[in-house]
């Protein structure tokens, strides 16, 4: 499973990769919108941009959705066992593990919440 994954410090002098295993990629933002239905949508006054913005729009979850045209750079990690999971939080100490990435390709995020250590 692809985890999107940050910390909670970042050092200005250090890289930016959150962790060695991170890897950069260009994920696929979803843009949700709190309308019920395209036929609802089209009456908003945002449709016209979301639409020219998006592809692949439907509805889930009861909202509006569509994959942005735009992609994004992530680090993201693969972890693919809970035995896995469970060796990254032993070597990162503590972690968050939340479900909030709008992504196509994930949604889901790993937060390291300690500091780097040296």
């Amino acid at each position: 499973m692809k985890f999107i994954v940050s910390r909670t410090t970042v050092s200005l002098t250090e890289s930016k990769r959150p962790c060695e295993e991170a890897a950069e990629e260009e994920l696929t933002p979803l843009d949700y919108r709190t309308v019920r239905s395209l036929e609802e949508a089209k009456k908003k006054v945002w449709y016209k941009d979301w639409l020219e913005g998006g592809v692949n729009h439907r509805v889930e979850d009861g909202m509006v959705v569509c994959d942005k045209k735009t992609r994004e750079r992530q680090w993201v990690v693969n972890i693919g066992t809970l035995e896995e999971l469970l060796a990254f939080q032993n070597k990162y100490e503590e972690i968050e593990v939340l479900g909030s990435a709008p992504f196509k390709e994930t949604n889901r995020e790993i937060k390291i919440l300690g500091p780097r250590k040296n």
